[in-house]
């Protein structure tokens, strides 16, 4: 376990910084307000009172539930992963993606809904107005490195077993 000890610090710190920065939104931004921060980054100040991207918005019990479900698997899958013999990319893939999940989860426990505060640029009206936190980068990001590990182990199997592109 002492070479896991990261993992947790990691997580933890992921969880206290995106914390942080909605106390910090919550108290200098009115509902609504946008600040520039860079060119195509806005800090923000709105409340999702759904899942991802405001779905099931009218049924909040639904909503604390659905994030409970989710944020409980996705830790038990970490234990698990920083129990095992995992490689680097889960561990830490898994591990961002409790942060990021036990993030909004107490933030659907302290406030019923959760406080977004990253806008992103880009130049198309309906991407524009979604609204990200730290939390929700921290879960995308787990995600990404999870599938990574998926798409590296396949090609290990593939390369293992004789299959290579040029033989198909």
């Amino acid at each position: 376990m002492k070479k896991n000890k990261f993992y947790p610090l990691g997580g933890t710190t992921v969880f206290l910084v995106d914390q942080w920065a909605k106390h910090y939104v919550e108290k200098n931004l009115k509902m609504g307000e946008k600040r520039k921060l860079a060119e195509k980054l806005e800090l923000r100040r709105v409340h999702n009172p759904g899942i991802c991207l405001g779905v099931f918005a009218n049924n909040p019990k639904k909503v604390k539930k659905l994030t409970e479900v989710g944020t409980g698997i996705v830790t038990v899958i970490q234990m698990l992963t920083l129990l095992g013999n995992s490689n680097i990319l889960r561990k830490t893939g898994i591990t961002l993606a409790a942060a990021g999940a036990w993030s909004n989860l107490a933030d659907r426990y302290h406030k019923d809904k959760v406080v977004d505060y990253i806008g992103v640029k880009t130049g198309k009206e309906k991407l524009d107005q979604v609204t990200y936190n730290l939390g929700d980068f921290a879960i995308g990001a787990g995600g990404v490195l999870w599938f990574l590990v998926l798409c590296l182990r396949k090609k290990e199997q593939n390369y293992d077993s004789g299959y290579t592109a040029t033989s198909v």
